[in-house]
Formats: C-alpha cells, sequence, structure tokens
C-alpha cells in the first residue's frame, strides 16, 4: 500500500490516499462484523464501507450498534460526504451505494422485479476509482451479491476475503470462494487480525512516470528482473512487454499477501517455491470476463456487422472468428449466440468456425467444460438461457450446438503463429496491459490474420494508435475497425526481455590464452621434414583471407584468418549463430547468401559492403560456397575479402586526368550500388516468398493443430463419458455393495434374533429335515427330556432313545398330514418319555422351504400340558359347588342395586327443586341490582349535580380544604357511576337475549374506533387491524369487549411512548392451540390484542379477569376492576375462552378464541 499517483483521484492532489476497506453481508452478519469489529484496530488510517441487505420498510439499529463495540467515529452514511480514514460507514436501509472521486454517493434501491445488487455495485464502483487501495470482504449471508465485485476488485489489484465455515448463512462466502479469486478464507477474527498486519506493512508504490522522485520499484531493478525471467522460464511467457505498472501492481500485492518485506524477500521466496510463481502467474492473467458486457456493442454487433459480414459470404464461404484473450469462453460463446441469432433471422447457414486463446490452460479448460454459476449468467436474457444452456444441478451449461462452433486453445498471441483467413476478430481489454511495441506486433499479427475487409473489435479504452496504416475506424463508439490492404508484408519481431549488462550470465572459461596463463609456446624446430608444414602455417596464419566454416543451421565451426573487422561479440548468453556474431552491416545480405547456397549447392559472391570499423569505411566482399567433401554434415564456407580503393585510384590518376577520374568513379560506385540494390530487391522478394511459404507451412501445420485438437477434444469429451458412466456404474455397484451388506446385516441380525427367541423359549422346539433328521433343538429340548446335544444331533427323530421316540402317531402325522398341508396345531399325545415318564404334549408344526436351494425344513414344538390337564379336572370338580355359591350372591346384589336407585332417584328429586330456586333467586338478584342501581343513580345524579354547581359558583367563596372536599366528592361520585354502570353491565349479561349472528369484525372495530376518537387522539394512540375475519357473535356484547378492551390498553399505557394497539383474527384448528382448556370444538376464531403498555407479571394472568381485582391502586390508574370480568363473561357466553401473555415493561397480548362455523 502506498501513495497513490496523481493520474488516478485527483480530486485532492497532494493527499495520501489510504485503504478504503468495503465490507458486505446479509443474513447473519451482524454477528460476523461484531466479531470483527471487535478485533480491529481503531486506528489502521482504513475506511470501512458496510453494506448490509436490509428491509427498506424497517429503520435501521445497525448505527447504535456497531458504534457501541468501537472507537472509530460510526455513522449511517449521508450523501456526497467525503470518505475519511478511521471511520465506519454504513449504507441507509432503502438505498444503493458508490463511490466518485472520493465522495459516496447514494441512489435509491430499486423497485422490484429488478433485483438488488448493492454489495456488487460498491465493489465494482470502488474497484473502478481506486484500484490497488481496496480490500474487498464477503461475510455471512445468502444468495450469490458480491462475487461479481470481488472479481472487478481482484483485477485491478486489490485484496480480497472471504468467511470461512464459521459463515451462519455460508451461500454469499461460497459464491465468491468458487470464483477463484478470494486471497484469504478466514473467520471474522482472522480478518480484523490480517487488516491491522497489512495496516502496520511498510508503504510501498509503484513509479509513476510523471513522479522520478518518488520511491517504487524500478524497471531496472535486478530483482525485479529476476522475477520477470522466473516467469519467462516457468511459463514461457516474457512479462516485460506488458505495462510495468501492471506487472508491479501484482507483484506488490502478493508482496503483501505473502508478508514479504522488500522485493529481495520475494525473489528469495519464488525461487524457494514454485507453488508462488504459479500463484504470480496466474494473477498476472487478468482473466476478467462476462456474458455480453457492453450490451449496446453488442446490440451493434447484431444488428450491423454480423449481417454485413454474412451479406459478402458466397454459398460455400466459412464465417471465422477469432477470440484472442477469451479467458474463461464467456465473449467467445456471446459472439456465437449473436450469431445463431442473426442466422435465424437472415436464413443464412454457412458454416462458422469460432477460434477462442488464451495463455492460461486453466481458463481453456473451465470454456471447454462449458459449465457457468447462475450468477456468471446474470447478463444473459431468459430467452437466451432457455434456448442455449441446460440446466445442470445448480449451474448451467452451453448447448452442445454453441460449443460445436467453438474452438477453445492455449495460445501465446506474441509468440505462436496466428490465426489466418479471419473475418471478425475480437480483442477486448488486452492491449491496455501491453507495451507500445507489443501492442505492435499484436495489432501486425491481427493484420495478416483478417481477411481483406475484416473487422477488428477492441475494447473501450483501446485504440489502433500508430497502427493506422494497418486499419481504418469503422465505428468509433464500439471500437470497431477494418483492415486496410498492404502491398508489403509485415513482419515485427518478438520484442524481448532487456537485461542490464551487470546481469548477463557468466561464462567460465576452460582454457584461458597461453599469454594470460603465462605459460610460453614450444619454438618451431626448423627441419627439412617439416618445412611444408611451416609453409602452410605461414600462409594460412598470415595471407589467407578471413573465413568461417558453418552448417547449414548457420553455426560456426571453424575461424580462420583475421575475423576482428567482420565479427563483434554481443553481451549476455554466448552464441556461435554467424548472423548473431556478424556486424550488422553484413548481416542482411550474408544471409541471402547463405540461403541462396544451401539451396543451389553453388557459390554466391557480393561487393560492395561497407562498414565503419573505428571510425574508418571498408568495402568489403563476400563469397559463400558449399564445402565439396564427404562429412556427416553438409557445410558452407564463408569467405571475407576487403576491397581495395587506394590502389584503383592510383591506377586511374596515372592514365586519365583528375575529372575523369571522377566521373569513372562515380560511374563505378552507380554501377555498384544498382547492383546493390537489384541484389536487395531481389533478396528481399526471396524473403519475402520464404516468410510466405514458412507461414501457408504454419498456418496449414496450425489448421492441422487446430483439427487434431477438435479430434482430442472429442475424444476427451467422449472420454469424459465413459469416465462418467464409469463413475456412475461405480457408484451403482458400491451402492448395492452397501445395500448387500446392509442386508446381510439385517439377516444377521433376524438369525441372531430368532435364535435368541428359540433358545429362550420355554417349550422344546426342534427342527427336521424332510427325511426327519435333527438339524439344530432349543436348551429347552434338551433340560425337558434331559437329553445331551450329542445323543440327538443329526439323528433320526423315530431312532432317538433306542427307538422310544418312534411314536405312530406322530410318525403318520409327520409322514402323511405335513406333505399337504404346511401346518399343524395342538395335535395331543400322550406318551411315556425315558427319564421323566408319562406326559402329554399338544404339538404344533410348520413347514419351512428355504428359497435360496429348496430345501424343506419341519419347525416341531412341544407344549407340555401335563399338569395343566390335571388342574383343569380339579377345577371342574369345584366348579358345581361354585355356582350355587354365585347365584346366592347375585341375589343379594339385585337387591342392594334396588335400594341405591331409590336413593339416587330422591337425590335428583331434591336437586331439580334446588335447581328452580336458584334460578327464582338468580332473576330476583338481577332485578335487585337493577332496582338498587337505577335507585342509586338518582341521588348520586343529584350529588353530582350540586357538586358541579358548587364548583362552577361558589369556588372562590370556600375555603381551600372546602374545595379539596368538594373535588373528592366529584372524583368519587364519578368513580361511583362508573362501578353503577360496570355493574349494570356484568349482571345484565346473563339476562339479556344471546342472539349470533355473522359480524365483520374489522366493522366493528372501527365503529368503536370512532367512538373512543377522543381518548385515542388523547393518548397518541394508534390502533393497527390485520387480516381481520367475520366471525359468529352477539353483536352488542362483542362491541362492549372491543371497547372494554381498548380502554384498558388507553388505561395502562406508557406515559413516554405512544401507545400501539394491533388486532388480528385467523382460523385455526383445535390440534395447534396450546391452551389447558379441555376443546370442544375442531375449529375456532382467533382473535388476539395486544399493546406496547406497561404490562404486567404473568404471575397475575388470571387474578386480572376476576370481579373488583386491581393490580394498581386507583390513584395509579383509574378503573373499576370489573371491565375484563365484562370480557371474561362475554366470551364464555360465545362458548369460548381468552388467555392474557404479559412481562412488566413490554406490553400485554389478550388471544380470545371463540367457536367458528364450519
Amino acid at each position: 500500500m502506498g501513495k497513490k499517483s496523481k493520474t488516478e483521484i485527483t480530486e485532492e492532489p497532494g493527499k495520501e490516499v489510504f485503504p478504503i476497506v468495503a465490507i458486505g453481508a446479509s443474513a447473519g452478519g451482524l454477528e460476523a462484523i461484531s466479531e470483527l469489529l471487535k478485533h480491529l484496530d481503531p486506528n489502521t488510517g482504513m475506511a470501512f464501507i458496510f453494506v448490509q441487505h436490509l428491509s427498506p420498510d424497517h429503520k435501521s439499529m445497525l448505527t447504535p450498534l456497531l458504534a457501541k463495540i468501537t472507537s472509530m467515529d460510526v455513522k449511517e452514511v449521508e450523501n456526497k460526504v467525503l470518505i475519511k480514514p478511521n471511520n465506519f460507514y454504513i449504507i441507509p436501509p432503502d438505498k444503493e451505494i458508490s463511490v466518485e472521486k472520493g465522495h459516496i454517493k447514494l441512489s435509491p434501491r430499486p423497485e422490484s422485479p429488478k433485483v438488488s445488487l448493492p454489495i456488487d455495485i460498491l465493489f465494482s464502483s470502488l474497484a473502478k476509482t481506486h484500484k490497488v487501495n481496496v480490500i474487498g470482504i464477503i461475510l455471512s449471508g445468502s444468495a450469490t451479491d458480491g462475487s461479481i465485485g470481488l472479481k472487478s476488485i481482484k483485477q485491478e489489484g486489490g485484496l480480497t476475503f472471504a468467511q470461512d465455515r464459521s459463515a451462519k448463512f455460508i451461500s454469499m462466502p461460497e459464491s465468491a470462494i468458487s470464483t477463484g479469486i478470494v486471497d484469504f478464507i478466514l473467520s471474522p477474527k482472522e480478518i480484523a487480525f490480517e487488516l491491522n498486519r497489512i495496516s502496520k506493512l511498510p508503504k510501498v508504490s509503484v513509479s509513476d512516470p510523471l513522479n522520478g522522485e518518488e520511491d517504487g520499484i524500478e524497471d531496472d531493478n535486478p530483482d525485479f528482473i529476476a522475477i520477470l525471467l522466473s516467469l519467462q522460464k516457468f511459463a514461457g511467457v516474457d512479462f516485460s512487454v506488458y505495462k510495468p505498472r501492471t506487472i508491479k501492481r501484482r507483484i506488490m500485492r502478493r508482496m503483501m499477501l505473502c508478508k514479504a518485506q522488500d522485493l529481495k524477500t520475494y525473489r528469495q521466496l519464488i525461487g524457494e517455491s514454485n507453488e508462488e510463481i504459479k500463484i504470480l502467474y496466474q494473477d498476472l492473467l487478468i482473466n476478467v470476463t462476462s456474458f455480453f458486457r457492453d450490451p449496446d456493442t453488442y446490440k451493434y454487433l447484431k444488428e450491423s456487422l454480423l449481417p454485413k459480414l454474412f451479406q459478402s459470404k458466397k454459398e460455400k464461404d466459412k464465417l471465422r472468428v477469432w477470440v484472442p484473450a477469451c479467458s474463461s469462453g464467456e465473449e467467445a460463446l456471446s459472439i456465437a449466440m449473436l450469431i445463431m441469432e442473426v442466422q435465424e433471422n437472415t436464413g443464412d447457414h454457412i458454416p462458422i468456425q469460432i477460434f477462442a486463446t488464451d495463455l492460461s490452460e486453466k481458463e481453456i479448460r473451465k470454456a471447454r467444460i462449458g459449465l457457468y454459476t447462475q450468477n456468471e449468467l446474470q447478463s444473459v436474457s431468459p430467452k437466451r438461457l432457455h434456448r442455449f444452456f441446460t440446466k445442470s444441478n445448480s449451474n448451467y451449461r452451453i448447448s452442445k450446438t454453441i460449443r460445436d462452433i467453438c474452438v477453445f486453445a492455449p495460445h501465446n498471441l506474441l509468440k505462436d503463429p496466428p490465426f489466418s483467413r479471419i473475418d471478425f476478430i475480437s480483442c477486448r481489454n488486452l492491449l491496455i496491459y501491453l507495451g507500445n511495441t507489443a501492442q505492435k506486433k499484436v495489432l501486425a499479427t491481427f493484420h495478416y490474420a483478417l481477411n481483406e475487409n475484416g473487422f477488428l473489435m477492441l475494447g473501450k479504452a483501446e485504440t489502433i494508435s500508430s497502427s493506422t496504416d494497418l486499419f481504418s475506424e469503422v465505428n468509433k463508439k464500439h471500437k470497431i475497425y477494418s483492415r486496410k490492404s498492404r502491398t508489403t508484408s509485415i513482419f515485427l519481431q518478438q520484442p524481448t526481455l532487456k537485461v542490464p549488462k551487470d546481469f548477463s550470465h557468466r561464462i567460465q572459461q576452460e582454457d584461458a590464452p597461453d599469454s594470460k596463463s603465462g605459460i610460453s609456446k614450444p619454438p618451431i624446430v626448423f627441419t627439412k621434414g617439416n618445412l611444408d608444414q611451416i609453409v602452410d602455417a605461414v600462409l594460412l596464419a598470415d595471407y589467407l583471407p578471413a573465413c568461417v566454416v558453418i552448417n547449414h543451421q548457420m553455426e560456426i565451426l571453424q575461424f580462420r584468418g583475421n575475423t576482428d573487422l567482420y565479427f563483434s561479440h554481443v553481451s549476455g548468453k554466448a552464441s556461435l549463430n554467424i548472423l548473431k556474431m556478424v556486424r550488422k552491416e553484413i548481416a542482411f545480405g550474408l544471409r541471402s547468401l547463405i540461403s541462396k547456397s544451401i539451396k543451389s549447392k553453388k557459390s554466391f559472391r557480393k561487393t560492395g559492403i561497407e562498414i565503419n570499423f573505428h571510425n574508418k569505411v571498408y568495402v568489403l566482399a563476400i563469397e559463400v560456397a558449399p564445402l565439396h567433401v564427404e562429412l556427416e554434415e553438409e557445410l558452407i564456407i564463408v569467405v571475407f575479402t576487403q576491397h581495395d580503393q587506394s590502389s584503383s585510384l592510383h591506377q586511374l590518376k596515372a592514365t586519365d586526368d583528375i575529372r575523369d577520374t571522377q566521373s569513372k568513379l562515380k560511374e563505378d560506385r552507380i554501377k555498384e550500388l544498382e547492383e546493390e540494390l537489384a541484389s536487395s530487391q531481389e533478396d528481399a522478394l526471396e524473403l519475402t516468398q520464404e516468410q510466405e511459404r514458412y507461414i501457408a507451412e504454419l498456418q496449414s501445420a496450425n489448421e492441422e493443430v487446430v483439427s487434431s485438437n477438435e479430434e482430442l477434444q472429442t475424444v476427451n469429451e467422449e472420454l469424459e463419458t465413459s469416465k462418467e458412466e464409469l463413475e456412475s456404474s461405480n457408484e451403482e455397484l458400491i451402492t448395492t455393495n452397501q445395500e448387500l451388506q446392509t442386508r446381510n446385516e439385517l439377516l444377521n441380525e433376524s438369525y441372531e434374533y430368532s435364535s435368541a427367541i428359540i433358545s429362550t423359549l420355554h417349550e422344546p422346539m426342534i427342527v427336521l429335515d424332510r427325511f426327519f433328521r435333527i438339524r439344530t433343538f432349543n436348551q429347552s429340548f434338551l433340560r425337558i427330556f434331559q437329553l445331551n446335544k450329542h445323543q440327538i444331533e443329526g439323528k433320526h427323530l423315530f431312532d432317538l432313545e433306542n427307538g422310544h421316540w418312534n411314536i405312530p402317531s406322530l410318525r403318520e402325522l409327520l409322514e402323511q398330514i405335513i406333505p399337504k398341508n404346511p401346518s399343524f396345531s395342538n395335535f395331543k399325545i400322550t406318551h411315556s418319555f425315558p427319564r421323566i415318564g408319562e406326559r402329554e404334549f399338544f404339538l404344533n408344526a410348520s413347514s419351512i422351504i428355504q428359497k435360496s436351494h429348496g430345501e424343506e425344513l419341519i419347525l416341531l414344538s412341544f407344549n407340555d400340558v401335563t399338569d395343566a390337564e390335571r388342574i383343569q379336572k380339579d377345577r371342574l370338580e369345584g366348579f358345581a359347588k361354585d355356582i350355587e355359591e354365585s347365584r346366592n350372591y347375585n341375589l343379594k346384589l339385585e337387591k342392594a342395586v334396588k335400594e341405591r336407585t331409590n336413593q339416587l332417584n330422591q337425590s335428583n328429586k331434591i336437586l331439580a327443586e334446588k335447581n328452580i330456586e336458584l334460578e327464582k333467586m338468580n332473576k330476583e338478584l338481577e332485578a335487585f341490582a337493577y332496582v338498587s342501581s337505577h335507585d342509586l343513580k338518582e341521588p348520586l345524579r343529584k350529588i353530582q349535580t350540586f357538586a358541579d354547581r358548587i364548583l362552577e359558583s361558589e369556588i372562590e367563596n370556600l375555603s381551600p380544604k372546602g374545595q379539596i372536599y368538594f373535588l373528592h366528592i366529584q372524583k368519587s361520585s364519578n368513580r361511583m357511576q362508573m362501578l353503577i354502570e360496570d355493574l349494570l353491565s356484568f349482571t345484565s349479561l346473563n339476562s339479556a337475549e344471546r342472539k349470533f349472528e355473522a359480524t365483520n369484525l374489522e366493522k366493528i372495530i372501527q365503529d368503536v374506533q370512532i367512538e373512543m376518537k377522543e381518548d385515542l387522539d388523547k393518548n397518541q394512540a394508534q390502533l393497527k387491524l390485520h387480516d381481520l375475519c367475520e366471525v359468529n357473535v352477539i353483536p352488542f356484547q362483542f362491541r362492549q369487549l372491543i371497547h372494554n378492551m381498548i380502554s384498558n390498553s388507553l388505561k395502562f399505557a406508557k406515559p413516554t411512548i405512544p401507545l400501539e394497539i394491533n388486532v388480528f383474527c385467523k382460523l385455526e384448528t383445535h390440534d395447534k392451540i396450546r391452551i389447558t382448556e379441555k376443546l370442544q370444538h375442531k375449529l375456532y376464531h382467533h382473535i388476539r390484542f395486544s399493546d406496547n403498555g406497561i404490562g404486567f407479571d404473568q404471575e397475575y394472568s388470571k387474578r386480572i379477569f376476576e370481579v373488583f381485582e386491581k393490580l394498581h391502586s386507583k390513584d395509579e390508574y383509574p378503573g373499576t376492576g370489573i371491565g375484563l370480568a365484562i370480557v371474561k363473561k362475554i366470551v364464555e357466553n360465545h362458548h369460548g375462552f381468552i388467555k392474557a401473555t404479559s412481562e412488566s415493561n413490554k406490553g400485554t397480548i389478550f388471544d380470545i378464541y371463540l367457536p367458528a362455523k364450519k
């Protein structure tokens, strides 16, 4: 983080730019932001903007709640407020928020059906204005708001956070994490600690070309260059051709994330970690895109450009489109959808090919899969979504029709051969990241790739700048350009990384010159035998022209003669390539001569080549010839000779005058230049033809690669399908295996369960096979018949105990009955068994056929009834005696019943007389109450009248005590009047006619509201009605009930808070009503009155309905204590029930349940 350049935020120059932390949350966000603020240093020097999804209809309490947690200045945002550090800004409930020139801008929240995405709007706005100085955080919440905004922040080099699994609602954090652009996935507490750490980092800035004094990463910084070289070695991409500021921002961002204190530390980290250089590489590939970005541009393509392209095509032509830097494929697929729609409108059905390429193989893999989240498809209309996509779980997959016309492939635009015969190229927002040289290279590549009159589309911030000779503008607004024709081919060398001299690789010399080593050469010994060798050596060393021997790869194998004039060694990695070592004035012509010699296997010569060496001009001649010797590879010799101009001039002077000499020299020079020009043109033509041939070959190879790629892609898709089928089959097998294991376990459990039952039975039991051999038995069989298992296991039943079990009736039963009937029960046998004597048994048998292998088994059980038979016989003997005793008892019982019946009849008669007497007394009591209250009213009315007159006319003549006494009289008489009227109301409820009518509850409440308007206004009370229904009630009684309920709320309202009374009604079934009373009806009208008054303790919830019962003194709250008793009486008259729920100082709820008609 550091000082921001003057070109980014200009409204307050000179001020330090501080980080802005934008936080987005929804459901569960309050808990998360509270936890974050608890651990956040209030003096980080950052500004915080918090956006939470809030209801527009309710006032937000976020500001006071969060202000209690932090000492930062917490405030709800006002429009156009200036953002300041160490301030915490909160979005208002009904607004959307963006940032403009350092000020917060509020705008109204859109009405439905448009979905409000306030977090995305804020994040995207900040990314646009504050670039790297933005930190985006997504906390707990539902849906996907914030994911798109985080992408914008990441694109501009900002930091991104998301809450981990600690979020109460994980949808928003998971959506952000699934985009792959989140830097930190932490808990709110850990996010706070990380922000504290970032705020304390040393401030690093990227050098601004406008401010050379600013401290930052210089272009020639050795660590910076080392990082670029590491990237080039890792990915084969030369990032030195990108704009330095972009690269430096990304490196600084990674330094911050890796907690590297300086560039040198980060360089060392890259050298130690392959993972970090991989992450940096992915970070530098700014893969941000979306469907139908800039809708107006796509509208222009659909309505103007694409129809024009279709019109220019013939019947058998193809429409070929190239989308470089396609990222995850959204732009290529958007264009494919447009083309399909245009074809449908125009009726053109020519073949379509769309080539979409990108540096990132990861993004290409995603594009090939064609699977996108709902959040990524926000810009796709419902119509297109339905037509071009299919639902796949919670995501959407591009249709096969669109996918088949798109070829996705990794491709380096600056290095790899381009596509050709392209009609339309869409390359948006790539050039803005490249330097000028790379931009020229890319535009030249596009010019080559496009057909005559082909179109190029760039991003909104991009232009063709210095390449106006290649393209002409078609539409300025949408950045559409058309290809210009050129008579010459374009060739631009790929820009390469410039490495400073002190950074070059050191080459260790294995053989040092003898002069430097101090070791003298042995002297040449003169003999007659070696004279020829000595002469040859002298001629080679001193008189042979300079020459070199090279192979067809242009590598120098041998040097001969003095070559200093013709060769120079450049800094950097050593190379023996002749074209890299030869002086630049010679290189072009030499390349042509070597190429011709290799092709024709003949020698070629070129003269008149001038070079400047040590401020002196030399004229050279070069001859290239093949070496016609039998070697493992064909070689070429290149001979350099120096032309002697002085001797020619001297010869001319000796024969002609000076004028002729000069004329002759000019003619010779002109002739040389003409020959050189012709040779150069020939060379250029040959190079052009060679280049075109190479390009054609590369194009053919590229198309083969694309074709192979498509085939491989098809095979890959088939393999993926097979893989999915195998995985599906495997899953089915696993499921089946699990089911079998489960069944096996169940069978084992059943077997164990059955075995346990058999073993615990008291009755003997055995299992026989169809030959009556004993297969199994229980312990009771052994115990009762006093046998051991060795005696019976596998033995024939009728052979047991030396044939004692050969019982004829049992044998007949098993041999004849069982085959016909699958079971029998209670077959009685009596037999004398060894050791236990004569016993009687009831036999029960069942035939069991095992389905697995068809074996038939017989389950045979023995029920010993010997003792039971004896007991039964004894009972029969005593039964006759019991019958006589029972007859006598019944006679006595009949006599007692008759006597008791007579007593009950007499009691019922007395009770009926008492009821008549009570009804008479009740009527007399009601009459007495009415007469008494009527008789009381008359004198009471006189007391009130005279007291009012005295207070009106004689008040000044009374003493102060007299005035007080008269006021007491007036107050007591008024209270007496209320008491009499309430008594009359209470007593009249029993005698009144009970005629039930279907009544509109809302209408009756509104009538009472009009009557009580003065009291309601006096208390500033508000009566709110919700979903009221029609009820079957006694109208005048229910009117009084509502009046009493409202009066009760008015009486016990809080003096400082406006009273609010809510009434609602709904139907409820008896099983959903939680109440202790016994419910006799299936359906009830549930009417609720609730207020925000003073309330009461729940322990008094039943006491308040009793007559004359008051919880407060008459001085605190006036009243007779009969109002709620009347309410309860009215509810009981309607066969219903009422309950009260309250808490002191928190209002009261009255729930009334009345039976409803079906």
